[in-house]
């Protein structure tokens, strides 16, 4: 394994994304009438800047980070040895080859009319990552998780797709199981998803907010600028707060703080460019000491689990930029 040093979480700078259109304001909008502009994803080109952007957060109490980003003091390498995948879903790969500007990533192949992860023709990537042991998770009260995706240009958005992010729960185990329209108290996922026309959300599992015990999660279905909450599959939080862009890097970290038990007072936050652009707290995101952050849920596919969200063209995506930080310990 690579030896880590620890980094140096610099302060973020607001210049890395770009307003086109005025951003809605209240999440009582039907999907159909988010603004075409929102925020939109522009290149991150400095080093400082990406820097910054993979590092959104100040660091706390926290000690240990990695990150495979050619910017940083000692990367590691961008490999299955870094990331330690296991629960690899078979009939996927996930290639290491040079995107389209030269940069090497992750590549992701979706097969015109591939959706969800078990039907024909397979597509996208699916596994977890616990990433470098020296860099233990489950010690995290807060961590933040970061990367770039590069999507094909005229990436053809369907309804939309996964993307990867944090996830947790009571065990190592147990903790895979919140996804495909299996929640539960003992685990929670908070990955990413693009929508109609790249607009971006945070895609989470949480404990049921219809379980009174829960309520407080009931937050999430309120996130300007449009949220939407139902009884089977994740909450779209903050849908068109920001917007992906085909033909270029996108630049994203997401900040997961646990609540302490019996309280409700865990956050969910998402940077784009190293900027703030969902941000919801007072939630339950653990019901038990035994509630950690376990790693990273490395998932893209089209979908929701109907033909409507199958892709309409072979096309790619490219993952680079990993980036893990643990900012306050427990």
């Amino acid at each position: 394994m690579p030896s880590i040093v620890p980094p140096v979480i610099p302060s973020p700078t607001p210049s890395s994304i770009s307003q086109s259109k005025s951003t809605a304001t209240s999440s009582s909008s039907s999907p159909n009438s988010l603004p075409t502009g929102s925020f939109a994803a522009s290149p991150v080109t400095s080093a400082s800047n990406i820097v910054n952007a993979l590092f959104p957060v100040e660091e706390l109490g926290g000690n240990s980070g990695w990150s495979t980003a050619s910017e940083v003091s000692s990367p590691l390498p961008l490999s299955d040895n870094t990331l330690q995948p296991s629960n690899i879903l078979s009939g996927l790969t996930h290639n290491y080859v040079n995107a389209p500007d030269g940069k090497l990533g992750m590549q992701a192949h979706y097969p015109q009319g591939s959706y969800t992860l078990t039907r024909e023709p397979n597509g996208g990537i699916s596994f977890y990552a616990p990433g470098p042991s020296n860099v233990d998770l489950t010690t995290a009260k807060e961590a933040t998780f970061g990367y770039s995706v590069y999507f094909d240009e005229d990436f053809g958005w369907q309804k939309g797709g996964k993307l990867p992010g944090l996830y947790g729960g009571d065990t190592a185990d147990g903790s895979v199981g919140c996804s495909g329209g299996s929640r539960s108290a003992s685990c929670f996922s908070a990955r990413l998803m693009w929508r109609t026309d790249g607009a971006g959300e945070i895609y989470a599992y949480l404990p049921p907010y219809t379980d009174s015990q829960f309520a407080a999660n009931e937050a999430v279905c309120s996130v300007p600028p449009y949220s939407d909450c139902n009884d089977v599959y994740g909450a779209s939080i903050g849908r068109g707060a920001f917007y992906f862009e085909s033909g270029q890097w996108n630049t994203v970290s997401q900040r997961v703080r646990l609540n302490d038990v019996g309280q409700a007072n865990g956050e969910l936050e998402l940077y784009v460019g190293g900027v703030s652009v969902i941000n919801v707290g007072g939630l339950i995101i653990r019901d038990s000491d035994e509630g950690r952050i376990r790693g990273i849920q490395m998932q893209t596919f089209f979908g929701g689990s109907t033909s409507d969200f199958a892709c309409p063209k072979d096309q790619d995506s490219y993952f680079a930029d990993f980036t893990v930080a643990i900012t306050e310990t427990l």
